[in-house]
């Protein structure tokens, strides 16, 4: 747990790293008698023990801080393993990975909160709970397990168009300004009842903001690649209509949000001949157009390697070229903004649509009550920065488990600004020769600052009486 804490090392580490601290001082271990297994074996032994655990660690910190069960966050992230995991059938390879690391197995790590951002078992409680899902967790499967249970009431976010039915409302209906947030962006909010739900129309400025930031991005990428493409067909690097069409289907589907108002067109380059009946060429310059127009046909040459053949035949056989009727068009690609289409997009943004099965909960309650999913991301950004959660060292499926276990029940405060400011507070080895030629070592900490002393005192720390070590080299 120390070095969880600390350092954020692999179990295999952690031999190494009691060698550099004074870990060996203040609890009184001997490292020489550890070996690289050690470690490992306490992990298993500790998931034996896993619910027995969890559950005491939690009733602990209900009965500390008074917490109830009556608020529950729910979300999921992910972490990569550095190997292949033979061993984890849990760990498959995924393309949807936030760090990009697609070469790499994962793991889908869920996370559950009480309302006051203490981290629970995965569970389905006694009473009346309230489950509060993202965006990302919204599908039809999940909204058919929540309906069997009666007594389970939700709040969520609406899935993309889902919210298509109450477009006019967004536009017309009069809203209200959400209270207390005079330094933060405007938030406006509307309440409709539909059936059996209760739907929350929220405008958010910041939001908007953001969207509309994260909209030009995504013109801006499309417009880059399309150009490339562009410059690519034109260089005649590119010439194949079926390899085109699939990589402009390609854009469209990496930036779906923007492309539905884009107008792409491809216009393929055309190519071919006519020679009078009346008039004859040369044999060679006969045979050699129509070798030219079969590799057109076929895809085999380029736009630029065809038009420099033709020259040549001009230069070659210039009075039957002269003869001849050529139609010969630069192949294109073009688009454009429907611009009905982008404006209407636009006033969307900022938009979302919360829904909730909970009748009796005014608009505001309601908004609050959703925006508190923003301590499971604090939670997860603790967990995989300042506990290490990724990446994960573990090949083996059941190690996996208790090292999220572990992580999750042993942190619940901003630990990486503690461990910065104690990390100036240390032990130090001091060597006092003597006349017979023995070396006394003392292992003693050095005396703390003012800030040391602030933290020590906040964690009930009795530094005055830390641990010394002698011995005699």
């Amino acid at each position: 747990m120390l070095n969880r804490l600390i350092a954020q090392d692999s179990e295999h580490s952690i031999i190494s790293w009691l060698q550099t601290v004074a870990i060996e001082e203040i609890v009184g271990l001997d490292v020489s008698r550890y070996g690289d297994d050690r470690f490992y074996r306490i992990s298993d032994k500790l998931l034996r023990n896993r619910d027995y655990i969890e559950e005491n660690l939690y009733q602990r910190e209900k009965d500390l801080f008074s917490l109830e069960d009556s608020i529950f966050l729910y979300d999921l992230t992910n972490t990569y393993f550095e190997g292949v995991c033979a061993k984890n059938p849990k760990a498959q390879y995924n393309g949807n990975q936030k760090e990009k690391r697609t070469d790499c197995p994962q793991v889908v790590v869920a996370l559950v909160l009480d309302g006051d951002g203490f981290i629970r078992r995965h569970r389905i409680f006694n009473g009346k709970p309230t489950i509060i899902f993202d965006r990302g967790m919204v599908s039809d499967d999940n909204l058919k397990l929540l309906n069997k249970y009666d007594n389970l009431k939700y709040i969520l976010m609406c899935r993309p168009n889902e919210d298509q039915f109450l477009h006019q409302d967004f536009h017309n209906q009069q809203f209200s300004l959400l209270e207390g947030r005079d330094r933060k962006p405007k938030v406006e909010i509307f309440l409709k009842e539909v059936d059996d739900a209760v739907y929350l129309l929220c405008k958010s400025e910041g939001r908007k903001a953001k969207e509309t930031a994260m909209r030009n991005k995504a013109e801006e990428r499309l417009e880059a690649e399309l150009t490339n493409l562009s410059n690519q067909i034109q260089k005649g690097r590119e010439n194949n209509p079926v390899n085109i069409e699939q990589r402009i289907g390609k854009f469209k589907e990496r930036h779906s949000k923007v492309a539905r108002y884009y107008k792409i067109k491809y216009q393929h380059r055309e190519f071919s001949y006519m020679v009078p009946g009346d008039i004859g060429i040369a044999k060679r310059f006969s045979n050699s157009l129509k070798k030219l127009k079969d590799k057109a046909d076929k895809n085999e040459i380029s736009f630029p390697a065809l038009t420099k053949k033709l020259t040549e035949f001009n230069q070659k056989y210039t009075s039957d070229y002269l003869k001849i009727n050529i139609h010969l068009k630069k192949p294109t690609l073009t688009w454009a903004i429907i611009d009905e289409i982008q404006d209407k997009g636009k006033k969307l943004d900022g938009n979302y649509l919360l829904k909730t099965n909970r009748k009796g909960l005014k608009q505001a309650e309601i908004w609050n009550l959703y925006v508190m999913l923003t301590r499971i991301e604090n939670a997860f950004r603790d967990l995989k920065s300042y506990l290490g959660l990724r990446p994960n060292y573990h090949q083996k499926e059941q190690r996996d488990s208790i090292e999220h276990t572990l992580r999750q029940k042993g942190d619940h405060s901003r630990w990486a600004t503690i461990r910065r400011l104690v990390s100036t507070h240390n032990y130090s080895t001091i060597q006092l020769p003597t006349t017979k030629g023995t070396v006394i070592n003392v292992r003693k900490a050095g005396v703390p600052e003012a800030v040391h002393i602030d933290v020590y005192n906040k964690l009930g720390i009795n530094y005055k009486n830390l641990p010394i070590k002698k011995n005699l080299a």
